[in-house]
């Protein structure tokens, strides 16, 4: 007992001595380096802002990271450089294949962890440290931020885990300051937080010259270095971003949505704080400030990267017997409501205390976005966004995750809407595409429009008949229709008149009458292709392959047939655009999900022989997801209303 009311006695001494429990605690888990950050605060003793800011820095520092062994990981460094000097000007693949075999052809890279408070040096901190008071005191561009503001958006020594702890910002601010100095002749805009981001962003474009690609390449964590990588992700480059613009003193920092809510994956971007207090967005290395950043993009949460731990987050990782990736770190606070109408949503909870989550659709599985605390057997959440399909999800210890309610769309005006199977009602269902079609894909789509479906005895076409004009430039495939009062023809071709189509078309199949076969015979039709490029000739419409298109080298007449050698006479055609593969493909084995009870119910496998696929005797009033078993990676979720699929 008397040792309890001992330690807590120097706790007590110790928040005094430096007036937060905190910097207490991180600097007992400092052990030998205690004395390094201890000389920082000594080094700031008379200036009562620097060491309210050096407070800041060592309070938050438990949980940041750094790699253990540099030695290796500077090897790796170096060795990434001599490629990127040896292989300068030669195209980006290549480099980016070099550098992805690089770390087989070293004898290892140690990436072991150690905590910041471990190892940061007061040399280290307290550069940092006069340099972001120099930025913000003295610059043009972030004088209108208040203390607390200073902190998060100027002060850190490091943008993310791992980061490599070197003068980044002296550096960066050598490079980069140049591009700046047009601002002080402008009377109206010297100290314009945008103006300056625009003008840095746009530096940051010409010089990396971005490829936001994924890529197996060993994560690079010196800035010096990953600046010369040819290609990365969003994390990549808003992360470069932020580094860049705050040694320049630009109040910048790096947003994300976890996990798109409508396909894979999440995304991160750039906000500036701007001189009237409100966060602008921009795609770092991409869209600028003044340009709309996925504005109208669904999201159901979203959050800000922070050097400061998030209390909640701490109290979840204390708690919670496993805790998902996506808050793994606690270094994050929601910024939701600053992006959009969102609201609070209950969740009935019968499985006692602990976590809850709100889950999205992934393509296999449901992502968590959000989490609440369960109590008196419900959980809350906090601004959530509108218009989504949710799953409330618990985690056990080993990190399976199971259901705890039924999945539910979040409307407009905070209604939760259930999806609850119903076996007892059955419909069916006529499904045409895996996967919801991006505005990217609509306008090749829509080059169908127009088009027509010709026959004639002649291989010119000198005389010919219409039999079929589309009219529908939708995303799918277009299964047509021969009558049967059609007559026997040799030729029969798909025909685009429309100016600007290039008779864009990934697949044509003719089907004769009588046996219901795919009939084929000697590929016809318009020779050569746009920019003589080989992979996008007459042939790819037959090569079965959805990815492929024939792209005519003519802006319109463009056309592809056969000479089936004899007269034939057809029952259909089957035409599907130019697109992202995910239509329904003939020959295709594909597997449709129900969502019942907590899990995902299979009502059977079918080969694909046409366009579209129908199942029977389907439950109502439930989710539904459909898998290609043969091919391919983008599936989404949808309910089935007036006959179509509507994707979540």
């Amino acid at each position: 007992m008397k040792g309890i009311v001992y330690f807590m006695f120097l706790c007590m001494c110790c928040a005094c001595r430096y007036g937060d429990t905190a910097v207490e605690e991180a600097l007992m888990l400092a052990g030998k380096n205690r004395g390094e950050l201890e000389a920082v605060l000594e080094y700031y003793r008379e200036d009562s802002l620097k060491t309210k800011a050096a407070e800041f820095l060592i309070g938050n520092m438990p949980g940041h990271y750094s790699f253990a062994d540099t030695v290796s990981v500077n090897r790796y460094y170096d060795a990434v450089d001599a490629v990127l000097d040896s292989l300068s000007g030669r195209p980006m693949e290549e480099v980016k294949g070099t550098l992805e075999r690089l770390p087989f052809r070293m004898d290892g890279i140690d990436y072991g962890k150690v905590e910041d408070v471990e190892t940061v040096t007061a040399d280290y901190l307290i550069r940092h440290i006069d340099t972001a008071f120099v930025r913000w005191k003295h610059g043009a561009w972030a004088r209108h931020l208040d203390f607390d503001e200073f902190c998060e958006y100027l002060l850190p020594y490091k943008m993310e885990e791992f980061q490599y702890l070197d003068g980044w910002r002296d550096y960066l601010w050598e490079d980069y300051r140049g591009e700046l100095d047009g601002l002080k002749y402008s009377d109206l805009y010297w100290n314009s937080a945008l103006q300056a981001s625009l003008i840095a962003n746009n530096s940051l474009k010409r010089r990396l010259h971005p490829h936001f690609i994924e890529s197996a390449i060993v994560p690079v964590y010196r800035l010096r270095t990953r600046m010369r990588l040819p290609c990365g992700v969003c994390d990549d480059y808003s992360n470069i971003t932020v580094s860049v613009m705050r040694s320049l003193g630009i109040p910048v920092a790096c947003d994300f949505t976890p996990h798109w809510p409508v396909r894979a994956s999440g995304h991160t971007w750039n906000v500036v704080k701007g001189n009237n207090g409100n966060n602008l967005t921009f795609g770092g290395a991409d869209t600028n400030p003044d340009q709309p950043h996925n504005f109208d993009e669904k999201k159901s949460k979203i959050f800000r990267h922070t050097y400061a731990a998030n209390p909640e987050l701490k109290r979840l990782h204390e708690e919670a017997e496993y805790v998902p990736e996506t808050f793994q770190l606690p270094f994050m606070k929601d910024v939701t409501r600053e992006y959009m109408d969102c609201k609070d949503v209950e969740v009935v909870c019968h499985v006692g205390t602990g976590y809850a989550y709100l889950a999205v659709f992934d393509k296999e599985t449901w992502a968590p976005v959000d989490f609440a605390r369960m109590e008196d057997g419900k959980a809350v959440f906090q601004d959530v966004g509108l218009n989504i399909v949710y799953l409330p999800v618990i985690f056990n210890s080993k990190g399976e995750q199971e259901a705890i309610g039924h999945p539910f769309l979040l409307e407009y005006d905070g209604h939760k809407k259930e999806f609850i199977a119903d076996t007892l009602t059955t419909e069916k269902l006529v499904l045409r595409r895996k996967y919801p079609a991006f505005p990217y894909v609509l306008p090749y789509a829509g080059r169908l429009v127009g088009a027509e479906i010709q026959a004639s005895d002649s291989p010119g076409f000198e005389v010919a008949d219409t039999l079929f004009r589309i009219t529908n430039g939708s995303a799918l495939g277009h299964e047509i229709w021969i009558a049967d009062t059609v007559r026997a023809y040799r030729y029969w071709r798909y025909i685009q008149p429309w100016h600007g189509t290039h008779c864009n078309i990934a697949e044509v199949a003719f089907y004769e009458r009588g046996s219901h076969e795919e009939i084929r015979g000697a590929i016809i039709g318009t020779d050569g292709s746009w920019g003589n490029n080989p992979e996008r000739t007459k042939e790819k419409a037959f090569d079965g392959d959805l990815l492929t298109y024939f792209d005519a080298p003519i802006h319109s007449g463009g056309w592809v047939g056969m000479d089936f050698g004899k007269p034939v006479s057809l029952e259909k055609v089957l035409c599907t655009p130019r697109g992202d593969g995910n239509t329904i493909e003939v020959g295709d084995r594909y597997e449709l999900f129900y969502w019942s009870k907590g899990h995902w119910v299979s009502l059977g496998e079918q080969v694909a022989t046409t366009v579209s696929l129908v199942y029977e005797d389907v439950p109502v009033g439930t989710l539904y997801w459909l898998r290609n078993r043969t091919k391919g990676k983008d599936e989404r979720i949808f309910t089935y209303e007036e006959g179509r699929q509507v994707w979540w």
